[in-house]
């Protein structure tokens, strides 16, 4: 009986040995308090930015990228009341403040082109007074083109003065123009002009020149039917012969001469 005793204790004190080290060695499914991602409210301060020159929302997507990122900062735009409210800590609103001097400028001035252009005739006519005079800065041009054609007589039919910028970056226009028949005698015929996607892009010397997706002129009437249509590249300044079109035995020629003002 003593035995059995003694047995039974030892049993009951192993046990008691053996399971507090057993749960000790149970992993602690508890889960852990997550952390807090944001700072307290007191270590943020907040500030209101005037914006005069440009769109303040705008301005906003710049300065993202010079906040600190945690939770509760933040930049907001009002383009109403031209405002940015920026709220994070002192450092990053010190750093925002200065951006937001070097973006807010006034924008440059939108750069546009006055282009004129100058529509002529070419013919082999001789002893014929042109019904228009000639005017002095297409002098060298038409010296350069009776060295390349075979025309010698050159008539200037009209000229139109346009002024175009990036914002209007198309054209159209048209107008009644006084041709001078193939052998005598006056024909009115009709012309339009369209100037499509005009872009001004630097060139290698870093100043800008003038592109032209698309350029079109086309003058009809009585037995006259001529297009020029062609994509171009303006210096400014330069005299381009845009173009020629052969109308039975004379020649349409478009000369454009681009200025670029700011």
């Amino acid at each position: 009986m003593l035995s059995f005793i003694t047995k039974s204790l030892t049993l009951l004190v192993l046990t008691l040995i053996i399971i507090p080290a057993v749960l000790a060695q149970q992993p602690n499914t508890t889960p852990d308090k997550p952390k807090e991602e944001f700072v307290t409210e007191r270590q943020f301060k907040s500030k209101i930015f005037d914006v005069k020159h440009r769109e303040p929302s705008s301005i906003a997507n710049v300065l993202r990228q010079l906040g600190s990122g945690f939770k509760g900062a933040g930049i907001s735009a009002n383009n109403e009341f031209k405002t940015l409210t920026v709220r994070d800590f002192p450092e990053n609103l010190a750093t925002i403040e200065e951006a937001i001097k070097r973006l807010d400028t006034p924008a440059a001035p939108p750069s546009s082109v006055q282009m004129r252009m100058h529509v002529l005739m070419a013919s082999n006519r001789v002893g014929t007074t042109p019904a228009v005079e000639i005017p002095g800065e297409l002098k060298d041009v038409i010296t350069e083109l009776r060295g390349t054609l075979t025309y010698r007589n050159y008539e200037l039919i009209t000229s139109v003065l346009q002024r175009l910028t990036e914002t209007n970056r198309g054209l159209h226009g048209s107008g009644l123009a006084q041709i001078p028949g193939a052998q005598s005698g006056i024909t009115t015929a009709r012309y339009e002009y369209n100037v499509n996607q005009l872009s001004f892009v630097p060139n290698t010397s870093g100043a800008q020149s003038i592109q032209i997706q698309e350029f079109t002129f086309t003058l009809s009437g009585e037995g006259i039917q001529g297009r020029v249509q062609t994509a171009l590249n303006l210096r400014d300044g330069e005299k381009v012969v845009v173009g020629t079109a052969t109308i039975n035995d004379r020649a349409l020629i478009v000369v454009l001469i681009p200025k670029i003002v700011k």
